[in-house]
C-alpha cells in the first residue's frame, strides 16, 4: 500500500472521525462518574481527589489514540508503517523535529506575551492562565508535578499526533489540498484546546506539526517536534513554580 500522507491515500471519512471523538469523550465522562463515585464511597482517599484530573487526562489521551489505531489496524487494514509510525532516518526526524519544537515553542512565547500584552493594555483584561499551565503551577507536591510532567511532555505528543497529524491531517489534506488542509487541521487542533486566548498559537503550532509530517512523511518527526514544544514550556512553568522565581 502506497503511503498515506503522500499519495494521499485515505480510507477513512468525517463519520470515523466523529465516532472516534464521541467514544473518547463519552468513555473518559464515564470514568469521570466513576471516579467521582469511588471518592464519594471512599471519601477518606483524599490524595484520589487530587490525582482525579491527573487520571482523567491520561485516559482521555490513551483513548484517543487508541480508538484511532484500532479503527485504522482492524476497519482498515492499514499498518502502523503506513500509517505514518516508521523512523526509517532516525537522525533526520531527530533534527526536524527538535528544530521545529524549539522553533514552535518561541513562536508561541513570542505571540503570547504580544497579545496578552495588546488585550491587557486595549482593554485592563488579563488572559487567564491556560488549564495545564494553571495545574502544573498548583501541584500539591513534586510528585504529581512530575507525573502531570510526563503525561505533557510524553503522552500527550504521542497520543495527539497519532489522531491529529496521523489520522485527521491526512483526511483534510485529502479533501482540501494541502495547503488548506494544514490550516484546517491547524484550526481543529487550536479549537481542541477549548481556549480562545490560546487558539492563534496552538494553532500556528498546528500547522507547523502538519507540515513537518507531510516533509518527513513520518509521525516520529512530529512527536519529537510536539514533545520539545512542551518540554521547554514545562522547563519554563518549573522555573516559576518551583524555584518560586517569580
Amino acid at each position: 500500500m502506497a503511503e498515506i500522507v503522500n499519495d494521499d491515500i485515505v480510507k477513512w471519512d468525517l463519520v470515523d472521525i466523529v465516532l472516534i471523538l464521541s467514544l473518547t469523550f463519552g468513555l473518559t465522562s464515564l470514568c469521570f462518574w466513576g471516579l467521582e463515585w469511588i471518592i464519594d464511597l471512599f471519601f477518606q482517599f483524599d490524595y484520589l481527589r487530587l490525582i482525579k484530573p491527573l487520571l482523567l487526562n491520561l485516559i482521555q489521551a490513551l483513548l484517543l489514540a487508541g480508538i484511532t489505531l484500532f479503527l485504522v489496524l482492524n476497519k482498515y487494514g492499514v499498518s502502523l508503517k503506513e500509517f505514518g509510525l516508521k523512523n526509517e532516518n532516525f537522525v533526520t526526524n531527530l533534527k526536524y523535529g527538535a528544530l521545529s519544537g524549539t522553533i514552535i515553542c518561541l513562536i508561541i512565547v513570542i505571540l503570547n506575551n504580544f497579545l496578552y500584552g495588546l488585550v491587557f493594555n486595549l482593554f485592563g483584561v488579563e488572559a487567564p492562565a491556560q488549564q495545564v499551565v494553571y495545574n502544573l503551577l498548583n501541584s500539591q507536591n513534586i510528585l504529581i508535578f512530575l507525573v502531570q510532567s510526563a503525561i505533557i511532555i510524553i503522552i500527550a505528543p504521542i497520543t495527539e499526533e497519532i489522531f491529529f497529524r496521523g489520522f485527521l491531517y491526512p483526511y483534510c489534506k485529502s479533501k482540501f489540498g494541502k495547503s488548506k488542509g494544514l490550516i484546517l487541521n491547524g484550526a481543529l487542533f487550536g479549537l481542541a484546546h477549548f481556549s480562545l486566548w490560546v487558539f492563534l498559537p496552538t494553532f500556528l503550532g498546528g500547522v507547523i506539526l502538519a507540515w513537518l509530517y507531510d516533509k518527513t512523511n513520518s509521525l516520529y518527526s512530529s512527536i519529537i517536534a510536539h514533545g520539545v514544544w512542551n518540554l521547554l514550556v514545562v522547563i519554563v512553568i518549573y522555573i516559576v513554580w518551583y524555584l518560586d522565581v517569580i
